[in-house]
């Protein structure tokens, strides 16, 4: 399935269709009005491809509605390194999308991301993880079996760092758009603990495992360096948005994130602001 918003908006959409489906047609339940639940992502990228930051802002949709999350255009929004405190203001586009062309990430560099809305303030810090490089990027034909639909898919090889406790987090991009797919084995997939494998050479990783690439259809990857606490964060955003909801589940609760509310904590935010060295790496089926 191809998206064109982001992995959050697109994950929250899906726990707030479950949670409505996971509700007896018999019983009236009073689910709480999700208005004015900030919804934040976006990182600091150190990445030679990339040509501006960007951060998105959104409000939940609602509980009692079919829509996506609506885009914030009325926030202030900055973001301070670390060590030399220098602070970037991000341009509002209009579309919950602010963007700023002059901060180039450092690796090991705290950041600080400072959000300004409706009277309140948020903020969320990480500090600039470091990624190992893809060495190589190619396709893989998969036979049909019981858990993969085959085809061909895409895989790469890197070399993971020995010693060093390393979360990787994958972002498969098919003609320009981000891929992804509600499925809990996601969690398995687009992120990965080097736990298994500390200091090894990993070839043949199949970074979308849904996806099924065509004759000239060109492909990116992004392979993204992670902290702990962000790879828990996503594992859990997975697994709840790949449950299938029914009559006897407990309703998916809201993943919370970094973010927090310093004007009013008990008014929370969702979502995630981390800091990552991403490398990319480009493949066209021929």
């Amino acid at each position: 399935m191809k998206i064109n918003f982001s992995i959050l908006q697109y994950f929250s959409f899906c726990l707030l269709v479950l949670m409505l489906s996971a509700c007896s047609e018999e019983v009236t339940v009073k689910l709480p009005s999700s208005e004015n639940i900030l919804v934040v992502e976006g990182r600091v990228e150190f990445n030679e491809s990339l040509t501006e930051q960007s951060i998105n802002l959104s409000i939940l949709g609602d509980f009692y509605s079919n829509k996506i999350n609506e885009p914030v255009i009325d926030a202030t929004v900055w973001v301070v390194e670390g060590q030399s405190g220098d602070t970037y203001e991000f341009e509002n586009r209009n579309n919950g999308l602010y963007t700023n062309a002059l901060l180039v990430g450092k690796v090991g560099e705290l950041y600080t991301l400072h959000v300004e809305w409706n009277n309140e303030v948020y903020e969320a810090s990480e500090q600039l993880l470091p990624v190992a490089s893809i060495d190589s990027i190619y396709s893989l034909e998969v036979a049909t079996n019981t858990f993969d639909d085959g085809g061909d898919k895409i895989a790469i090889d890197f070399s993971d760092p020995k010693g060093i406790a390393n979360y990787y987090f994958w972002e498969n991009y098919q003609d320009g758009e981000l891929n992804v797919v509600p499925d809990p084995g996601a969690k398995f997939n687009y992120i990965l603990p080097d736990v298994y494998f500390d200091g090894q050479k990993i070839e043949g990783y199949v970074t979308n495992e849904e996806m099924v690439i065509e004759l000239g259809q060109p492909i990116t990857v992004k392979q993204i360096g992670i902290s702990k606490t962000v790879y828990d964060y996503y594992y859990l955003l997975f697994d709840q948005a790949g449950r299938t909801g029914t009559l006897f589940d407990t309703p998916p609760a809201p993943v919370r994130g970094n973010i927090k509310n310093l004007t009013n904590p008990n008014h929370y935010a969702l979502g995630y602001f981390y800091a990552s060295q991403v490398d990319e790496a480009m493949f066209v089926l021929e």
